[in-house]
């Protein structure tokens, strides 16, 4: 029996939230996954809310014992006690005990390999047995106050890339293990969605590292820059011809692996745009000084014609007006800004920005091309870009033009893409889209993927039914949201404690994907 569906992603695509890998359960390609009856599609689970830290178990342990608000020196004594309990045993568990590495790997192989922090060139340079070397390694290994699991990126990855009885897999990247299921059962539908990590760094970081000024970084190949050269080099963001050279690597390894086809699989690769990352509330805009109207060239998918023969087929440039602030502080400061915080300026957000438009556009020239050379529509686009852009309520003067399903209409609280805001009545006055850590997608949001991949996948023949799942479907999705079910009251407490916000931070910081190696 062939495989139905098969994710190569990075840590959307594994189910990450709230500093957290994973809640795979709650993840679009699981959505699709059921909704294609791919009964068998097999993910890896996490225990203890996943790692290196979930905040939403942090602050639900929090308000279970000292309801919405934290007063007085005593309290937060207790408070400091309940966070060390709780990331005490996720340390223990997943370095030490039952989630420890070598009792982490299952006996099947996974049908999703998406993994936390990957960029293009992880798909086929990280392996468990390079993940497992820098764990060896590691000397942050003791039971500390306040310590997290280390080397969280190279366990998360060891597991997932690890697991099935196979004697190679010790050396399988995720394009290994594509090459693996084609080759034994064939894979009828592949979701390829990674390149957000090739810019995500600048916006976690608050800086920016380019690969080069030249878009020459990878001149000899980019199979001939090692995994330790590049993270020596500490990149966050790839130039466009970077980046086109290190997609189209990707891209030409998928092709060869799908066109040897010995089961004869009538398959089809759905390949995601990559979100503008500024985007996401972790950052925030500071308003004193207002905002500018900026025109800026974008490059949409034709949406009646996802899988485009030839990149003269592409749809033609855009130019639109975009509403951009002046000054970019991660979100807990932005009631405090001044020009001496760390953040990103106009100028680098714009940059960010216009490196990630031209990504797009490049991986729409690829993906054409690929159809082009097979001869056939094998490869179709999935532009989640302009599905977030169209999402962003400041982006758009609080206006955004998306169209949501029906369920959304008269659904109240509203979603948008704020960060997560609960008063201590427990009423959500902002957010829903997005996790604590406001980087990655509320289940919320990733029913919302889910519905734009099943947008396309009909338009491929992939799926008959309604891309709109109705509104039973959507009650299930809202309701295994606990941010938005069960709201958490007690986050006010992380604008009214500047000790807390400090903290909070450090602990978003410590889960961003980017180079936690």
């Amino acid at each position: 029996m062939s495989v139905k569906l098969f994710t190569i992603g990075d840590s959307i695509s594994q189910g990450f939230m709230s500093g957290a890998a994973a809640k795979t359960d709650q993840c679009y390609s699981t959505l699709l996954a059921e909704i294609l009856g791919a009964k068998n599609y097999c993910y890896p689970e996490w225990s203890k809310g996943g790692l290196p830290l979930d905040l939403e178990t942090v602050f639900r342990r929090l308000e279970r014992r000292l309801d919405t608000n934290i007063s007085g020196p005593f309290e937060w004594i207790k408070a400091l006690s309940i966070i060390n309990t709780y990331i005490d045993e996720v340390e223990d568990y997943y370095e030490r005990g039952d989630g420890c590495l070598s009792k982490s790997l299952g006996k099947n192989a996974y049908h999703n390999v998406s993994v936390r922090g990957f960029d293009l060139s992880n798909s086929w340079q990280l392996t468990p047995k390079i993940c497992k070397e820098y764990i060896d390694k590691s000397t942050d290994n003791g039971d500390n106050f306040f310590g997290i699991v280390n080397e969280a990126l190279h366990r998360t990855a060891y597991k997932v890339l690890g697991s099935g009885n196979t004697t190679a897999q010790m050396n399988y990247s995720q394009l290994d293990w594509l090459q693996h299921h084609h080759q034994k059962e064939g894979v009828e539908n592949v979701i390829l969605w990674l390149g957000a990590n090739n810019a995500l760094g600048t916006v976690t970081n608050l800086t920016i590292k380019q690969t080069s000024a030249d878009g020459k970084a990878f001149a000899k190949g980019p199979d001939k820059v090692s995994y330790k050269e590049r993270k020596d080099n500490d990149w966050n963001l790839w130039h466009p011809e970077d980046f086109r050279v290190e997609y189209q690597f990707m891209m030409d390894k998928v092709i060869k692996i799908m066109e040897d086809n010995p089961n004869q699989t009538d398959y089809k690769v759905f390949v995601a745009t990559i979100p503008l990352v500024t985007i996401c509330p972790l950052i925030k805009a500071v308003e004193a000084s207002g905002r500018t109207m900026i025109e800026v060239t974008e490059w949409i998918v034709d949406e009646n014609n996802p899988a485009p023969v030839g990149k003269e087929n592409i749809a033609k440039e855009k130019k639109e007006f975009v509403s951009y602030g002046k000054y970019y502080p991660y979100f807990l400061f932005e009631d405090t800004f001044d020009i001496t915080l760390k953040h990103l300026n106009q100028r680098d957000i714009l940059h960010i920005d216009n490196c990630i438009r031209m990504y797009n556009k490049i991986i729409q020239e690829i993906v054409a091309e690929a159809n082009k050379k097979i001869g056939k529509k094998r490869f179709y686009l999935v532009d989640i870009a302009t599905a977030l852009n169209n999402m962003a309520l400041k982006r758009n003067n609080n206006n955004p033009p998306y169209q949501y399903p029906s369920y959304f209409e008269f659904c109240h609280p509203r979603v948008d893409s704020r960060y997560y805001g609960v008063t201590r009545k427990k009423e959500i006055k902002a957010g829903g889209l997005f996790s604590l850590d406001g980087v990655h997608p509320t289940a919320i949001g990733h029913g919302l993927i889910a519905y734009e991949f099943l947008k396309v996948m009909k338009k491929a023949g992939a799926y008959n039914g309604n891309p709109d799942q109705g509104s039973e479907w959507w009650h299930k999705i809202f309701t295994s949201d606990t941010l938005y079910s069960k709201p958490i009251g007690l986050l006010g407490e992380i604008y009214d404690n500047a000790n807390f916000k400090e903290w909070i931070y450090k602990r978003i910081e410590d889960s961003w994907e980017h180079k936690k190696y």
